[in-house]
């Protein structure tokens, strides 16, 4: 019998389109990923239900819902804590709103009470690219966005 099985670093990267289909089976393979490396059901869901309110929120206001457009997902396990960061390449908030629960007849808003609720950490920052670094010498893809959000969201288990 094995005591004290630590599951090693582990990375994996997602990119899914910027369409409501594709949500789902990101969540899955998120919610999949957080159970093997917690051996907990409430984290695992915690950290799903977080990722999938954060992509809604892509979907909807950073890219209006227009499709083609990468959404990428990365999930990190170390040192006991889930990283999960976020990127796309759409319209930027000038801050992450306020984690408060909206009124209850209240048609949206809930998305970051909702996300804030379920991880012990966020993190939300802009960050721009610079196209005259980009080619084939440095390794970066010359039509590469003039700016990235990224979104990470942090769990300790």
């Amino acid at each position: 019998m094995v005591t004290n099985f630590q599951i090693p670093p582990v990375m994996l990267t997602l990119q899914i389109d910027s369409s409501i289909p594709c949500i789902s089976p990101l969540g899955e393979a998120i919610h999949s990923l957080c159970l093997y490396a917690t051996d907990s059901t409430e984290c695992a869901s915690q950290m799903q239900l977080a990722v999938i309110e954060a992509i809604n929120n892509i979907v909807l206001h950073a890219y209006h819902n227009r499709k083609g457009n990468p959404i990428t997902v990365k999930w990190n396990n170390e040192n006991r804590q889930l990283r999960i960061e976020i990127t796309d390449f759409g319209d930027s908030m000038t801050a992450p709103p306020i984690p408060e629960l909206a009124p209850w007849d209240a048609e949206n808003g809930r998305g970051w009470w909702i996300i804030n609720a379920c991880v012990d950490e966020y993190d939300y920052k802009v960050v721009f690219c610079d196209p005259q670094n980009a080619g084939p010498e440095t390794g970066k893809p010359v039509t590469s966005p003039e700016k990235a959000n990224i979104l990470t969201l942090i769990k300790h288990y």
